[in-house]
C-alpha cells in the first residue's frame, strides 16, 4: 500500500483557494466542509512488536513483556501464549513485572497494575486490576515482597490491598527489601531503613543475597549508578561495602537489573550484560558481552540466557566466544528506532542494530542499507488556512484564522514530528499520536483525539486512500492508525 501524496495542495484545499481567489480577496475564504462523515475516534489498526522490556523466567516459563501484552515462551523461545492487557492505542506499554509461584503482577505505564493467575503458567488469566487511585498513588515500579508484590514509586510502596509498606516524602522509592528483621528501601540512591527512615549507605539497586559459602550472613547484593558507570558488589549488613577492591566492579552502562543464581550474578546494564562469579578472592567477572539498548536478562539454565531489549528478544549461550553472533534462538524486533522517513512507498528507520521496511498493514522487513541518511522528521504542516509548527522546546504553535495557539503534549514530553491531512493535524509526541481535527464551521478550535503508542513517535505519513496516518516509533515500532467514523 503505498503512502505517498499527490504533489502540491491537496485536493480540497485546492477548491477552496480557487472559491476565495473567485471572490475576489483571499483573506475571506473560509474553509470549505468535506462531504464524509465525521471522525468519532481513531485506533490502531496494525502494529508490530517494538522494544523488548521486562521479563522473568519460573518454573521453566519464561514471561515476557511487549507493548502492552505479556507473552508466555518456554525454554526455546517459542511464544506458547499472548495475553493482552489492554486494547492498543488505550493504555501505556507494560513497563514492569514480577513473578510469584501463583500470579505474575504487571504494572502499565505508571496507570494501573493487571494481576494474572498462573495456574496454568503457560497461560497466565486475568484476575484483577488495581489503579494508582487504589494504591493511593502512580506506581512506577514492582518489587517482590515475601510470597507477594508491592507497588513502589513516589510517597512509598504498597500491597495491592493498600497495606502501607513504607512511607516516605523524600524521592520516590525504587527499591524495597525485608533483610535481617529490618525492611529497608532505597530512595535517591540512598538505603534507608524504614524505622526511623535511618540512613544505612549508598545504592540504586538492592536484592537480598542467597546464602553462600563466601558471603557473611546477611550480605546484599547492590548496585550504584554514577555519571562514569554503573558500580556492582556486596553490601555487608551493615549496608556498608564488604572489602570494595575484591567486592566491587565496575560495569559499563546503568545497572538495571542485578539477579543471582547460587554462585553467579547476572548483571544487565544499559550497555551489556555478564556473569560475575562469588569466589573466594571476591566478585569475579566470568562474562561480559556490550550490546545497546538491551533491557533485561534471566537464567534459563546454567550456561544459556533469555535476553530482551530494543534489537528484540533471544537465547544465548555464554560458553560461546561470541554470544550474540551465535544465539540459540533469535526473534529480530525494529524498535530503538533513531530516524525515520518514507522513500514514496513505505517507512524506511534506522537502528543502532540495522536499517528495516515498513509497508503499512504488512510485517516491516530488514533491509540493508545504501548508506544514505534518511530525511529530519517534518516540523510544519499547514492545511485550511491553519498551520502547525513544532518549536525547539517541544511544544507547537498552531496558526487559526482568527489566532495563534499553543499546544502542549499530552502527558508531558516532547512533540515529534507532524503531518495534515484532508482536515486535519496528526503530531507524534514522546507517549504516541495527537490528531487535531479542523472545524468546518468559524471555530478557532480544534477537536483533539489521541492514541497511546511506546513513544517517541518520530515520523508520520499520511496513506494516500485517507483516513488514516503510518508511523514509526522509537520502542513501539511501526503501525498504522486510522479515524473511526
Amino acid at each position: 500500500m503505498p503512502i505517498t501524496r499527490l504533489s502540491g495542495p491537496p485536493p480540497i484545499l485546492l477548491l477552496t483557494m480557487l472559491l476565495g481567489a473567485a471572490g475576489g480577496c483571499a483573506s475571506q475564504w473560509k474553509p470549505v466542509t468535506s462531504t464524509r462523515p465525521q471522525t468519532e475516534s481513531i485506533r490502531i489498526d496494525h502494529s508490530t512488536h517494538g522494544t523488548q522490556r521486562r521479563m522473568q523466567v519460573q518454573d521453566q516459563a519464561w514471561y515476557q513483556l511487549s507493548g502492552t501484552s505479556l507473552l508466555a515462551l518456554d525454554q526455546q523461545g517459542r511464544v506458547i501464549s499472548t495475553t493482552h492487557l489492554a486494547s492498543p492505542g488505550s493504555a501505556p506499554n507494560a513497563s514492569d513485572l514480577v513473578v510469584t509461584d501463583t500470579e505474575v503482577a504487571v504494572l502499565l505505564g505508571d496507570a494501573e497494575v493487571v494481576v494474572l493467575d498462573r495456574t496454568n503458567p503457560w497461560r497466565p488469566v486475568e484476575v484483577d486490576r488495581v489503579s494508582g487511585s487504589d494504591l493511593g498513588f502512580w506506581p512506577q515500579g514492582l518489587e517482590s515482597w515475601g510470597d507477594g508484590v508491592v507497588a513502589v514509586g513516589p510517597g512509598g510502596a504498597r500491597t495491592f490491598d493498600g497495606e502501607v509498606v513504607v512511607r516516605t516524602d523524600g524521592e520516590p522509592v525504587t527499591c524495597v527489601v525485608a533483610a535481617g528483621g529490618r525492611v529497608l528501601h532505597v530512595s535517591g540512591r540512598r538505603i534507608h531503613r524504614r524505622a526511623g527512615g535511618q540512613y544505612l549507605g549508598t545504592a540504586s539497586l538492592l536484592e537480598v543475597a542467597e546464602p553462600h559459602p563466601t558471603l557473611p550472613e546477611g550480605a546484599m547484593l547492590f548496585a550504584r549508578n554514577e555519571r562514569s558507570g554503573g558500580l556492582v558488589g556486596v553490601l555487608g549488613a551493615d549496608c556498608r561495602e564488604l572489602h570494595a577492591e575484591q567486592w566491587t566492579s565496575a560495569v559499563p552502562g546503568e545497572v538495571l537489573r542485578l539477579r543471582q543464581d547460587g554462585g553467579r550474578v547476572l548483571v544487565v546494564s544499559t550497555e551489556g550484560f555478564g556473569v560475575y562469579r562469588l569466589t573466594s578472592d571476591g566478585l569475579v567477572r566470568a562474562f561480559w558481552t556490550d550490546v545497546e539498548g538491551v533491557q533485561d536478562a534471566d537464567w534459563l539454565d546454567e550456561h544459556r540466557l533469555a535476553v530482551a531489549g530494543t534489537f528484540g528478544r533471544g537465547i544465548v549461550n555464554t560458553q560461546r566466544a561470541n554470544p550474540l553472533d551465535s544465539p540459540e534462538h533469535w526473534t529480530h524486533a525494529p524498535a530503538g528506532l533513531t530516524r525515520a522517513a518514507s522513500d514514496g512507498e513505505m517507512l524506511i528507520a534506522d537502528t543502532p542494530h540495522g536499517r528495516w521496511a515498513y509497508r503499512p498493514g504488512r510485517e516491516p522487513e530488514r533491509i540493508d542499507s545504501d548508506g544514505s541518511a534518511l530525511a529530519a522528521p517534518a516540523t510544519t504542516a499547514s492545511v485550511l488556512g491553519w498551520t502547525v509548527t513544532i518549536e525547539e522546546d517541544g511544544s507547537a504553535e498552531m496558526e487559526t484564522p482568527g489566532g495563534v495557539q499553543r499546544l502542549h503534549p499530552p502527558g508531558g514530553g516532547r512533540f515529534r514530528c507532524v503531518a495534515s491531512t484532508e482536515d486535519a493535524f496528526w503530531l507524534g509526541h514522546d507517549r504516541g499520536i495527537l490528531l487535531l481535527m479542523l472545524s468546518g464551521d468559524d471555530s478557532e478550535t480544534a477537536r483533539r483525539l489521541g492514541v497511546l503508542i511506546d513513544g517517541p513517535v518520530i515520523a508520520i505519513e499520511p496513506l494516500i486512500l485517507g483516513g488514516g496516518v503510518a508511523y514509526a516509533s522509537t520502542h513501539g515500532g511501526f503501525g498504522v492508525v486510522r479515524e473511526v467514523y
